[in-house]
């Protein structure tokens, strides 16, 4: 397969006069022919090992596709309109998310973009919500939450129903399934069969040939005495009709294995999963191994020098991985079909729509974000 790149317009400022960095971790979907970026974060000020402190944010950015002239609509807070924050509330809204949040999972159905979990200014969430687009009115339902707050883990949908695996909890990450049918949220959410690893940071897709499979690609794994994360290769697929996992093998090219987290990827069609960029941990896993140092070194000179260490690695940072992988899920093989044209945006969510597949907004360096959206087009 080829790619086409093209480039709507980019996430645009807040308010007038004002900067637009982009953000990383925010939900993204599609509602009929809008597409939904909404809350994520950056670091408005400084870098954070410079003190800067990480602002989490509720804005809505509605985009019509095919991109044309309208240009995006920003909903932002507004603090004296009502936002719905129980289970079944629902509201048309013209401000923002029910309150600052990133790092959540997010995926479409008919009805709306469904955003489940995250981080906010006070932990990891549970809250679920769905975000529909009617008439130019922006819908906010609540739906139940989920049965354990998470942050970073995957999503993916199949008809109506949502599915939510892997991530961190406030206990550590999780191995665990989740599956909602959003035509009928009062059944709660079902736990499937755990995963064989517990991964955060991963990519899941869901891919309906002769039978609907979701499929897990890359990510990490931490064990809680461990200095550093392991950034995982494995391709793993679960079925419904048996609600087991199995192993298809690993990302590679060729012989080389390919190793990647915090990438972004989705369904190019019933056979095909487009990945992009990741981490292949490289410069990730030596700042984890400093920052390990740095909190058990108790001499303050050794700590300062590792703290330099620490900056410099940030600071001096190449970028992700520019990949572009496609895996044929009939064969279990991938490929390398090119390279992302530039930095390539990660800890974001790619969103598969009928004019290609969209990449808004994301992280290009630690701390670093980019408010630049990208379309692909594979042929």
């Amino acid at each position: 397969m080829n790619v086409e790149w093209s480039y709507p317009d980019p996430l645009p400022e807040v308010s007038p006069g004002t900067i637009q960095p982009g953000v990383a971790g925010p939900f993204a979907g599609l509602h009929g022919n809008t597409l939904i970026v909404a809350g994520g974060a950056n670091f408005p000020d400084s870098m954070p090992w410079h003190g800067g402190k990480k602002k989490y944010h509720d804005e809505i950015f509605l985009l019509q596709l095919p991109a044309g002239t309208a240009g995006w609509n920003v909903l932002k807070g507004n603090d004296s309109l009502p936002r719905p924050v129980a289970y079944g509330a629902s509201a048309s809204v013209s401000g923002a998310l029910p309150r600052p949040v990133a790092y959540g999972a997010s995926a479409s159905v008919s009805a709306g973009v469904v955003c489940m979990g995250g981080e906010t200014d006070n932990g990891i969430t549970d809250e679920v919500y769905m975000i529909s687009v009617t008439q130019g009115l922006v819908c906010i339902t609540h739906l139940p939450p989920l049965p354990v707050p998470l942050a970073n883990a995957a999503a993916a949908s199949a008809g109506s129903v949502v599915y939510i695996a892997g991530g961190q909890t406030p206990a550590g990450p999780s191995g665990a399934l989740w599956s909602l049918d959003t035509e009928d949220p009062g059944a709660g959410w079902k736990k499937h069969a755990t995963m064989p690893l517990p991964l955060i940071n991963s990519v899941m897709a869901a891919v309906t040939g002769r039978e609907i499979k979701l499929w897990m690609l890359g990510g990490r794994t931490r064990g809680e005495n461990d200095d550093s994360s392991v950034i995982r290769s494995e391709i793993f697929t679960w079925s419904p009709a048996t609600d087991t996992w199995t192993l298809e093998g690993d990302l590679k090219e060729g012989r080389r294995v390919i190793m990647l987290a915090a990438g972004t990827g989705a369904a190019i069609d019933s056979r095909h999963i487009a990945l992009f960029g990741g981490n292949d941990g490289s410069v990730f896993n030596r700042v984890e191994s400093v920052l390990s140092a740095i909190a058990r070194e108790t001499d303050t000179v050794r700590q300062a020098a590792l703290r330099k260490e620490y900056i410099s690695l940030q600071e001096n940072h190449p970028g992700f991985s520019r990949q572009v992988i496609v895996l044929d899920t009939e064969t279990g093989k991938s490929y390398v079909a090119g390279e992302i044209p530039g930095p390539a945006q990660v800890t974001t969510t790619a969103v598969a729509t009928p004019w290609g597949i969209v990449i808004p907004s994301g992280e290009i360096k630690p701390g670093v974000r980019t408010p630049a959206v990208r379309l692909a087009v594979f042929n």
